[in-house]
């Protein structure tokens, strides 16, 4: 078998620009119809800030005895005492938190009592503490 020693095309020495030279003229054109529109100015109608709220709502402790007594900010207090006073505070400071801490040997219905009443008043943020 012989070879035959003909002549090959000869290789290609430069590469091809036109497609790139096209794509990048497509993005050019493209940048420069966009650019204009984010240089427009949005106008738009803010909403007014409402007054700052206080920062910490107050802050209420009520703690059940094991006799079942209760205790407000370490005051104690009767049943009717008790319920008065977180009416009071409802209406001094709706966001009212208030953390409820029961001796380990109270009664449970004591302690259901206590949040029952409390959310009947109107305070959700109600917190149990050991």
């Amino acid at each position: 078998m012989a070879f035959s020693a003909s002549v090959r095309d000869p290789a290609i020495a430069e590469m091809n620009m036109t497609p790139l030279v096209d794509v990048m003229l497509v993005l050019l054109v493209i940048f420069m119809v966009s650019a204009p529109m984010l240089t427009r100015n949005v106008h738009a109608t803010l909403p007014q800030a409402a007054p700052p709220s206080p920062l910490k709502p107050m802050q209420l402790q009520v703690a059940l005895g094991s006799d079942g007594s209760y205790r407000l900010d370490d005051r104690p207090l009767g049943k009717r005492e008790l319920w008065e006073r977180l009416e009071v505070a409802v209406a001094a400071d709706p966001q009212v938190v208030l953390r409820v801490r029961a001796s380990g040997d109270a009664d449970y219905q004591g302690m259901v009592t206590v949040l029952s009443e409390a959310r009947a008043r109107g305070i959700a943020n109600i917190g149990l503490q050991p």
